[in-house]
């Protein structure tokens, strides 16, 4: 049988995982348009660092996941 976890935990990781998936992605977003707006580049920054706040966030969900993970030994 699993390991029973008090609720506010389980509250306390989901809020902690939508926080990691929505900081890097507003971050990217408010960067490349500052540099937008630096340059005078529209589109082209703002869409780079939305992508690399996606990836990030990904990343960022992986480790959260996986970090609980017991490692499989190998023989």
């Amino acid at each position: 049988m699993g390991k029973k976890s008090h609720p506010l935990q389980n509250l306390a990781l989901i809020s902690h995982i939508g926080i990691l998936m929505i900081v890097p992605i507003l971050g990217g977003l408010y960067f490349g348009r500052w540099l937008d707006k630096k340059f005078n580049t529209e589109p082209i920054f703002l869409f780079l660092f939305i992508v690399v706040g996606v990836a990030s966030s990904f990343v960022n969900l992986f480790k959260v996941a996986t970090k609980d993970t017991p490692q499989r030994k190998r023989k």
